[in-house]
């Protein structure tokens, strides 16, 4: 039986950074998109939306799909294909709009992220010498 690996800080940090910023476009509270509520067509394609901003970070499905409580990597790879297909339609009624405001968020969240990162990694070299 494979063995899961452990969730590191950074991918625990980058979605919550997603939530947060799925949230935010989608004008949902974070916590629901972590829950499993059916039905809620809104709280679903926010939740679409962070697998898909993760993924652009670099993530692979499976860590995605842990990070997120689900059972497998099906999940996450049906979310991204869904969010890429609405995009390609490229409609400005319906959920693009919400998709370009997340991933404008993601990014915003992300530079600062990266910004704090390397001025720590800066502070623990000059203590170094």
């Amino acid at each position: 039986m494979k063995q899961k690996r452990k969730i590191t800080e950074r991918e625990r940090t980058l979605a919550k950074m997603a939530v947060v910023a799925s949230s935010f476009a989608y004008g949902v509270e974070d916590h629901l998109i972590m829950k499993v509520p059916r039905g809620q067509e809104r709280i679903a394609m926010a939740r679409q939306t962070a697998y898909w901003l993760l993924r652009k970070s670099g993530m692979k499905y499976e860590s995605i799909a842990m990070l997120m409580g689900k059972k497998d990597h099906a999940t996450p790879v049906y979310g991204c294909r869904h969010i890429e297909s609405i995009l390609e339609l490229d409609v400005n009624d319906g959920y693009a709009p919400c998709i370009r405001k997340a991933f404008k968020h993601y990014k915003s969240f992300y530079r600062r992220y990266e910004e704090i990162n390397m001025d720590r990694r800066v502070k623990e070299l000059e203590n170094a010498f």
